[in-house]
């Protein structure tokens, strides 16, 4: 599959009101590569900076699922058009696409990290800023992916201790973000962008009594662990031999250019974790509110999500689904006489899972029919418990009863 850039001007369009809104399908006009882009190619949006000083890079993510062809914009979308003209108003060609996550402001992928990337200065709407829509190759769209994945979310000690490599190598010499750097080739290995990597050296450089009143405040927890672990008070220095021994069994078997198709170990928690975000904020909307956008979608994607490859199987997931199977279940575990102990998030929810009763990897669909709200010791003994066939029996049977009443209903 391909992956592309769609890129908006927000002095003609209200890019970031109308992906507020988590339309349930997005037109966009396709004035290049309209046989090229295909069902199930991968779309980043683009936001230009504009008149308003926006910040300018990636904002959005979204799956293709109808190929160009002639058609009038979405009525939807109309509001959100500020100037008046034919791209508003006349039967262009566009794709359609369904949303799979809104950036937060601190997960935007800025367009200045993209010009000091080693792989992504060259992205084709940086060379030529005029268009629409923009081709990426496989080794950009591996880029993109990973730092889409990761933008926003706290360094984990994995990356700590890379981070604290790139420091190690740089100690004592100029910090270099040049494509040859040891910050860039860390960036590259972790899916950072270069000028976070930039920052957790200079972090690093605040923590280090041999470099007093130098660096940069901000470290955090994990930052301080991981020099305590590291750092000799003794002899003034870094046990490099450990940190080189941890630092290649964490990232030593990190494919620098793996096939688009593959999912590293690292980014599989922080895919669920953006996914859970998107849920989350689509919860936000009401439950009937959902359905409709569900309904709409449902003609356009597919059911069967695409899967990537990892040491095992992982699947694309629709935050649509969760969304609307946890308010279906009014975030309550849907066992029947469910006693299991819970608790609320800090959101002030109850906590539970979303369950699909015939997995994905047994051909199950991501949809609505086919999930279940369940507290975490229901979801491990549906897998693993003696009563798995009874509590998945269960399941289905409440799913079919709401198919039975005409639709998904609402638990009070």
């Amino acid at each position: 599959m391909q992956t592309w850039i769609f890129q908006a001007n927000p002095d003609e369009f209200d890019i970031d009101a109308y992906l507020a809104s988590r339309p349930a399908q997005v037109p966009w006009l396709v004035t290049r590569y309209a046989s090229e882009i295909a069902v199930g190619d991968r779309v980043y949006f683009w936001r230009n900076q504009g008149k308003q000083d926006a910040i300018a890079g990636i904002i959005a993510e979204g799956i293709v699922t109808t190929a160009p062809e002639l058609r009038e914009e979405d009525r939807n979308a109309v509001p959100f058009w500020r100037t008046a003209g034919p791209r508003s108003s006349v039967a262009q060609v566009r794709t359609v696409m369904y949303l799979v996550r809104v950036a937060k402001s601190r997960e935007v992928l800025r367009r200045d990290w993209c010009l000091e990337d080693p792989i992504l200065r060259n992205l084709a709407n940086l060379r030529m800023a005029a268009g629409t829509n923009f081709p990426t190759t496989p080794e950009q769209a591996l880029r993109l992916d990973a730092l889409w994945c990761r933008t926003g979310r706290d360094w984990t000690r994995s990356e700590a201790v890379a981070g604290l490599m790139a420091y190690a190598e740089t100690y004592g010499h100029p910090v270099s973000r040049l494509p040859s750097s040891p910050v860039a080739r860390v960036a590259l290995t972790i899916g950072r962008a270069v000028g976070g990597v930039y920052i957790k050296v200079m972090n690093f450089r605040s923590l280090d009594p041999r470099a007093s009143g130098e660096g940069m405040s901000g470290a955090s927890d994990a930052d301080r662990a991981v020099w305590q672990e590291f750092y000799d008070p003794a002899s003034s220095s870094l046990r490099m031999e450990a940190l080189s021994r941890e630092f290649m069994r964490l990232w030593g078997d990190t494919p620098p250019n793996a096939d688009n198709g593959i999912v590293m170990p690292v980014e599989l928690a922080a895919k669920a974790a953006n996914v859970m975000g998107e849920a989350e904020t689509l919860e936000n909307l009401s439950f009937d509110d959902l359905l409709v956008k569900y309904r709409a979608q449902a003609d356009q994607i597919s059911t069967r999500p695409a899967r990537k490859i990892l040491s095992a199987r992982s699947y694309e997931r629709n935050p649509l689904v969760i969304a609307i199977a946890r308010l279906r279940a009014s975030h309550r575990c849907e066992v029947r006489n469910c006693t299991h102990p819970t608790f609320k998030t800090l959101e002030g929810i109850i906590y539970t899972e979303v369950h699909h009763i015939v997995p994905l990897a047994d051909g199950g669909e991501d949809s609505i029919d086919n999930v279940a709200c369940l507290c975490p010791a229901h979801r491990r003994e549906v897998h693993l418990g003696v009563r798995s066939v009874e509590l998945t029996e269960q399941l289905i049977f409440i799913r079919r009863s709401d198919l039975r009443g005409g639709g998904a209903t609402r638990t009070n």
